[in-house]
């Protein structure tokens, strides 16, 4: 794993990354919760390759408690890919549902979620 600091007009926010999947379960969230929060950070980018299949099934729940998990602590996450139709809905549902929509968007581009998430 690896974690990116950017420095957006004094906002930072880690981007993680991964070669594979680095989420798949609340715990794994909580673990990267409890680092960014030891850095003073807020702000976290996740790439959809990250994310187990089973977070993109709305089915199961666990997409709505790994999100509880970043969002309880006041950290704000942006979800970046090219989802396909079906994982964007579930995920745009849950959030909505969720009223988390100024904690949790889905986004295309990390530039996107670096310039959404530096807003605070």
């Amino acid at each position: 794993m690896n974690v990116f600091i950017h420095d957006i007009n004094g906002t930072q926010v880690a981007e993680v990354q991964s070669e594979g999947i680095m989420i798949r379960s609340a715990r794994d969230a909580a673990d990267i919760t409890r680092e960014l929060l030891a850095r003073g950070i807020n702000g976290l980018i996740l790439h959809e390759r990250n994310l187990c299949p089973e977070f993109w099934q709305p089915s199961n729940g666990l997409a709505e408690v790994i999100l509880q998990e970043f969002t309880s602590k006041a950290v704000v996450v942006a979800f970046v890919g090219k989802l396909d139709q079906k994982k964007s809905e579930s995920l745009k549902a849950l959030i909505q549902e969720g009223d988390l929509s100024n904690q949790a968007f889905l986004l295309d581009t990390v530039e996107l979620a670096k310039m959404r998430l530096s807003r605070g």
